[in-house]
């Protein structure tokens, strides 16, 4: 015997397709999730990588500023290494001419007389001394009037040392030749030709130079 299917076809064909729709919507949904939360891990994973570049970009403006105050620190060092070294060269640059005329009036002293302050001024020579007469001044004036390196030549003083004619007692150590030399005050101007050379070395001195030396010389004429 032949079956026959009682059911409503239609009412049969609705509910699957409900299901259907359901599956599908259920589907969909997840589907949305997963993309949802690839999007965000990887929205996320950017996001990482930004901050860490942005971290990596403060590192190395902090490390940049240090290396700046330090070059800061280093041309401040090397503009005073380079006003040292100007310095150095103003004092290389002059130094023949003041050795040379130092030299000069060692070689121009005369045997008995000794000299215990040399002091410049500008383009004099204040030289203080003593000698054994005013004789020996005298040849000391002749000796600086004929070197081209000096002229105007002067004795401003001659003061002679008090002789001590009493006796000495017996044990007591003989007086030295140079303890009887009389004082003496001398000045000298440095010749144009010396003036010059000196002007030429110290052309980047603004001030005048002052040289002193109390030191006594010993001076013997070659």
């Amino acid at each position: 015997m032949a079956k026959i299917n009682l059911l409503p076809w239609r009412e049969a064909l609705r509910e699957q397709r409900k299901k259907e729709f359901i599956s599908i919507s259920i589907g969909v949904f997840l589907l949305g999730l997963v993309l949802s939360a690839l999007a965000w891990a990887f929205v996320n994973q950017r996001l990482n990588d930004q901050q860490q570049a942005n971290q990596l970009v403060q590192t190395a403006n902090s490390e940049l500023d240090v290396r700046l105050k330090a070059l800061d620190g280093l041309q401040a060092h090397r503009d005073e290494i380079i006003e040292r070294m100007k310095l150095i060269q103003d004092l290389q640059g002059k130094r023949p001419v003041v050795v040379r005329l130092f030299d000069e009036v060692a070689r121009l002293t005369p045997d008995q007389m000794f000299i215990t302050r040399f002091e410049r001024k500008d383009d004099k020579f204040i030289i203080n001394g003593r000698a054994e007469s005013p004789n020996t001044v005298s040849e000391f004036l002749r000796n600086l009037e004929n070197s081209p390196w000096f002229r105007n030549a002067f004795m401003n003083s001659y003061t002679a040392k008090a002789t001590d004619t009493q006796p000495k007692p017996s044990g007591t150590v003989l007086p030295r030749p140079e303890d009887s030399f009389g004082e003496f005050l001398v000045t000298v101007d440095i010749s144009d030709e010396a003036a010059t050379m000196d002007a030429s070395t110290n052309a980047s001195v603004s001030a005048p130079v002052s040289t002193s030396a109390p030191a006594p010389t010993t001076g013997g004429q070659q």
